[in-house]
C-alpha cells in the first residue's frame, strides 16, 4: 500500500511539470486551502499533503476520490466554495432576530417589570463604570462580570415577558430603559478593539493573574450585543424621535466596538458571539444592511471552516489544557448558534462546515464519555492560553451554553449524553433565559 502511494505521488510530481497541470495544481490548492484543508503552499507541486487534502475533502463530501486531479476535481472543489458565497438577495431578516414572533416562553424566565426590583437592576447599569470594575475583580483566567451582564440579561427577560403578553405598561417601562441606557452612552468608556490591541496580551509572560483588556472589551460588546436584540424587539413601539435616540446610540457603539472587527481574520479559537460575527449580524439587522449580513455569514463560515478540524476538535477551544471539555462544548454552542442564525435568515450551510459540525458534536459527548480519550487528542502548534493545574480544572459541558442541546439537536442531529455535572450548574445560568453566548435562548424557537 506505501509503495503504491509513493509510486503515485512520484507520476504526479512529474506531471506536475507539466504547465496545464501545475496550473489546476495551484488552483486546487487555492481552493483548499479556502476551504480550510490544508494542502500546503501554492505551488503547483502535487504532494502529499495535497493528496491528503484531497482525500478528507471527498470524504467529508460522501465521496471517494478517484486519486486524479483533473477538471472534475477542481468543479467540485469550486461547486463546494460556492456554497461559502451566499448572496444579498438570500437574506431575509425576521422582526426579532431569532425569530419572527415573540411568544410566551417558559425558558425565558417570568421576570416581569411589574416588580419594581427588576426596574432598579436594569437601572443599575445605566452609564455603569464597567472599566473601574474590570481594573479591580478580573484577570485573564477568571473575568467578574454579573454587574453588567445580569442587568442586561433581566433587561432582556422583562422586554420579552412583556411583549409577550402584549403588556403595554411593561413595554413602556423597557422602552424608558433603552433611551436611557442610550441617552448615558452605556459602557462606550469600554474599552475598543483598536486599543485593545495596543494593549498586552491576556496570559502576558504565561501569567494567568495579568490583566486581559480583551476581556474588558468582549464583556462591552455581548452586553451591546444584547442591547440591540432588545432594541430590535422594541423597534416596532419607538417614535421617530426615540427611534433616533436609539438608532445614534447603537451606531456610535458599533463604530467603536464592532466595526473594527469587521471580516477581521482569526486563526485560533471560536468564543463569545462568534467572534463577535453574531454581534455584526444583529447590527445588520437593525440597520436592514443584506450586504453586510452577506459578507458577515460567508467571511464567518470560512473562519469556523478553518478553525474547526475535520475530526471536530476545534483549534484552541479543544486544547484549553484542565478546561478543554469545558472550552470545547463553548465554542460548540456558539458556532451552532451561529449556522442557526443563518440558516433561519436564508444562507445554505456548506455541507463541509455542516459535517465539522456534526463532528464537533460527537466530540461533546465523546469528553462526557471517555474524558482520557477525548483529552489525548494531540495539538500541533501555538497555545499560549492552555489552562494548567487541577485546582483550575472544570470537566464538564459549559454551563452557560444552555442551547447546545437543542442546538445540536437540531442541527447535527446529535442528542447530548447525559452530563450530571452540566445539568446540574446550568440551571443557575438557565434563570437567567438568554443564552448569553449567543443573544437567544434556542429552547424558545
Amino acid at each position: 500500500m506505501i509503495m503504491k502511494t509513493l509510486i503515485k505521488l512520484i507520476i504526479l510530481s512529474i506531471l506536475s511539470a507539466s504547465p496545464i497541470y501545475a496550473d489546476n495544481v495551484r488552483k486546487a490548492q487555492a481552493l483548499l486551502n479556502d476551504l480550510g484543508f490544508n494542502p500546503g503552499p501554492v505551488d503547483g507541486q502535487y504532494g502529499r499533503k495535497t493528496d491528503d487534502a484531497l482525500t478528507r475533502f471527498y470524504n467529508l463530501q460522501e465521496m471517494k476520490f478517484d486519486g486524479q486531479l483533473d477538471e472534475n476535481e477542481i468543479y467540485d472543489l469550486e461547486e463546494e466554495t460556492s456554497k461559502f458565497q451566499n448572496s444579498p438577495s438570500q437574506i431575509t431578516f425576521p422582526d426579532y432576530y431569532y425569530t419572527t414572533e415573540i411568544k410566551s416562553c417558559k425558558e425565558m424566565g417570568r421576570k416581569s417589570f411589574k416588580y419594581k426590583d427588576n426596574k432598579n437592576s436594569v437601572e443599575a447599569l445605566i452609564g455603569y463604570d464597567w472599566p473601574a470594575d474590570h481594573a479591580k475583580n478580573s484577570n485573564s483566567q477568571n473575568v467578574q462580570h454579573s454587574r453588567i451582564t445580569k442587568p442586561i440579561k433581566i433587561f432582556m427577560q422583562a422586554t420579552h415577558y412583556a411583549i409577550s403578553e402584549n403588556d403595554e405598561n411593561s413595554i413602556n417601562i423597557a422602552k424608558d430603559l433603552l433611551l436611557r441606557m442610550a441617552a448615558s452612552d452605556t459602557l462606550y468608556d469600554s474599552i475598543g478593539f483598536n486599543a485593545v490591541r495596543k494593549k498586552p496580551l491576556c496570559y502576558a509572560n504565561g501569567d494567568p493573574n495579568s490583566p486581559c483588556w480583551y476581556h474588558q472589551y468582549e464583556f462591552a460588546r455581548g452586553v451591546f450585543s444584547n442591547y440591540m436584540i432588545a432594541a430590535l424587539w422594541l423597534k416596532k413601539e419607538l417614535s421617530k424621535g426615540e427611534y433616533e435616540i436609539v438608532d445614534r446610540y447603537i451606531d456610535k457603539m458599533y463604530k467603536k466596538f464592532l466595526q473594527p472587527i469587521e471580516l477581521s481574520k482569526q486563526e485560533q479559537g471560536f468564543y463569545q458571539m462568534a467572534n463577535g460575527g453574531l454581534s455584526i449580524l444583529i447590527y445588520a439587522s437593525w440597520s436592514n444592511n443584506k450586504n453586510l449580513a452577506a459578507d458577515e455569514i460567508n467571511f464567518r463560515f470560512k473562519q469556523m471552516n478553518r478553525v474547526i478540524f475535520s475530526d471536530g476538535y476545534i483549534n484552541n477551544n479543544s486544547f484549553r489544557g484542565v478546561r478543554s471539555q469545558w472550552y470545547h462544548s463553548y465554542g460548540l454552542n456558539i458556532a451552532l448558534g451561529y449556522a442557526y442564525i443563518a440558516d433561519l435568515w436564508g444562507a445554505q450551510i456548506p455541507k463541509t462546515l455542516h459535517h465539522k459540525l456534526i463532528n464537533a458534536a460527537k466530540i461533546v459527548n465523546l469528553a462526557i464519555t471517555d474524558w482520557e480519550k477525548f483529552k489525548s487528542r494531540q495539538f500541533v502548534g501555538e497555545n499560549r492560553n492552555e489552562i494548567k493545574g487541577q485546582e483550575n480544572a472544570i470537566e464538564h459541558t459549559h454551563q452557560m451554553a444552555i442551547s447546545i442541546d437543542t442546538l445540536m439537536s437540531i442541527i447535527t442531529g446529535i442528542e447530548l449524553e447525559s452530563d450530571p455535572a452540566y445539568l446540574k450548574k446550568r440551571e443557575y445560568h438557565a434563570g437567567d433565559g438568554v443564552d448569553d453566548l449567543i443573544g437567544f435562548n434556542a429552547n424558545c424557537i
